[in-house]
């Protein structure tokens, strides 16, 4: 009993004396990360250029006139911008020796050109359509606009070349990213702008960031960092990532019911890009899609709604927190008669870098549109029947 009560302290001692030297160690090692190691950014940051190679950013843009605001009537009163008629630029991406994204040319960079009519397309279809072609005016954002790839490489133009084979004349006709960046938007779009094109069809394609209050990989999730770049580095070793949003959370339900104020505090609302009247939890959406096919109706032609999912929790054995949007969507659509396209089951079992443009922008790569032309090929071809 002597003889334990003596070891005892020791024991004590030693636990204290390694506790004290590995709180020290921590301490140098957090000192030494935070002087002399910089956090680094994700690979493929975004910049862009003049058709010249001139560096440009969104406001030299605005001086240049290659941002211009959308003509009268403005969607629902908001402020909209929208790439200015007849010029060329580039998306200009950084550390494509690392990455090798093929589509991208041996500078990192994609061209953009945007014809008379204000939209990422062919010359020939800003003017009237042609006896016996076909229009399929396609509506949305930036996947329809085909963000950080080339324009032939997107599914506007991969849905085209399908149809095309068999024998018929038919164009598609990319409005993505015209100016507007919601769901009502889409459909004031083509009540007052893109039905020039003289539709035969239309296709309006939803990403969730036009009904949920998010920006898809920075959606609420878990901090990518802890205020400790130990412990950062820690995560970073089992395999914790910033995308992993807690299961045990119903997110969607969250973002639904987020008020306007908190969201507008946190980032999640703005009123010159997603605002909070805009959103599913307040009915435009399903009210927008009514009326853009009551439109088509009228005009005869059939109205097809597509929705794409956010690129995370795609991999095999992954957590997709959204599914229950991609339900309210669909069961809505199914209640107004609207025909109904869902691609995330053409994107499940694929991890989510492989379908990003960069890790820093994560877009849908070409690898993305092509997954889901098969599915949106069969859609299109059941639902538009001339």
């Amino acid at each position: 009993m002597q003889r334990s009560a003596k070891r005892r302290p020791s024991i004590i001692a030693i636990a204290a004396l390694i506790a004290i030297t590995t709180l020290f160690a921590v301490l140098v090692a957090e000192g030494f990360l935070r002087l002399f190691v910089s956090p680094k950014p994700a690979l493929g940051q975004l910049s862009y250029a003049t058709a010249d190679g001139q560096p440009v950013d969104f406001l030299q843009g605005l001086e240049r006139r290659q941002i211009v605001p959308v003509p009268p009537p403005l969607p629902m009163n908001r402020d909209r911008f929208m790439f200015a008629a007849n010029q060329s630029f580039f998306l200009c991406y950084t550390d494509n020796d690392r990455l090798r994204r093929d589509w991208l040319d041996a500078q990192g960079r994609v061209e953009v050109h945007i014809n008379s009519a204000g939209i990422r397309e062919r010359e020939d279809l800003a003017k009237a359509k042609p006896q016996g072609q076909r229009r399929i005016v396609c509506l949305g954002d930036s996947f329809t606009f085909g963000w950080g790839i080339p324009e032939e490489l997107g599914w506007v133009r991969l849905l085209e070349n399908e149809l095309r084979k068999s024998g018929s004349d038919v164009r598609t006709v990319n409005c993505g990213a015209a100016g507007t960046v919601c769901v009502d938007e889409y459909w004031f779009g083509l009540k007052h702008r893109f039905h020039t094109f003289q539709p035969d069809a239309v296709v309006l394609t939803i990403c969730l960031n036009d009904l949920i209050p998010s920006s898809g990989l920075q959606l609420l999730g878990p901090s990518p960092n802890t205020g400790s770049r130990v412990l950062d580095l820690v995560a970073g070793v089992f395999g914790r990532s910033p995308l992993d949003l807690d299961p045990k959370l119903d997110w969607v339900d969250e973002l639904l019911r987020l008020p306007k104020a908190e969201g507008l505090a946190g980032g999640l609302y703005h009123v010159s890009d997603k605002p909070f009247e805009a959103m599913w939890a307040q009915g435009v959406p399903q009210q927008s899609l009514r009326a853009a096919k009551a439109w088509c109706d009228a005009q005869s032609i059939p109205f097809l709604v597509v929705l794409w999912p956010f690129l995370q929790g795609l991999a095999p054995g992954a957590y997709y927190p959204f599914q229950k949007i991609h339900d309210l969507v669909a069961a809505d659509c199914a209640a107004a008669n609207i025909a109904f396209l869902d691609v995330l089951p053409a994107l499940r079992g694929t991890p989510d870098e492989q379908l990003w443009v960069t890790p820093a922008d994560p877009h849908a790569n070409p690898r993305a549109h092509a997954l889901v032309m098969p599915s949106l090929l069969k859609f299109v071809q059941a639902n538009v029947r001339w």
